[in-house]
């Protein structure tokens, strides 16, 4: 099966905070944006047997080492017929085929709304989450 041909129907179930910690004092006006470093994190719970699959997302901003934003959030989606789409290793690997760049993007892109909302009246919100291509994210994620 290619990638072209695969029929993927999924939504987006719920999203919550699992943390959330920001320190704008530390961003001033003289601070240029490719001085803030960007970090994620990632982590997937399957359901496979309930055609439900989590991912547990994190940004980080940093700043001179020091962390000035961090951000994780808990995003539920429910895919027809999951089963194809993820393989479980007996090393309790997971590999997950076709859907992960999709995941992320939602993830991305409500990640992004989020920000907007929580740094609205900070130095912070200066620095909105860039454009991000899930696909090299994905591969970024998938290869510490």
């Amino acid at each position: 099966m290619t990638e072209g041909n695969v029929n993927i129907q999924m939504r987006l179930t719920s999203v919550n905070e699992v943390s959330f910690m920001m320190s704008p004092g530390k961003i001033t006006e003289e601070v240029l944006p490719e001085n803030i470093k960007l970090g994620f994190s990632s982590q997937i719970q399957p359901e496979v047997e309930n055609n439900k699959i989590a991912l547990i997302f994190g940004i980080k901003y940093e700043l001179e080492g020091d962390k000035v934003l961090e951000c994780v959030y808990r995003f539920e989606f429910e895919v027809s017929g999951l089963a194809q789409f993820i393989t479980i290793e007996d090393n309790d690997g997971i590999t997950i085929t076709y859907i992960m760049p999709h995941l992320i993007s939602v993830a991305i892109g409500t990640m992004r709304g989020i920000l907007v909302v929580k740094t609205a009246g900070t130095n912070l919100s200066k620095y909105p989450l860039p454009i991000i291509d899930p696909m090299q994210l994905t591969q970024t994620l998938s290869n510490p």
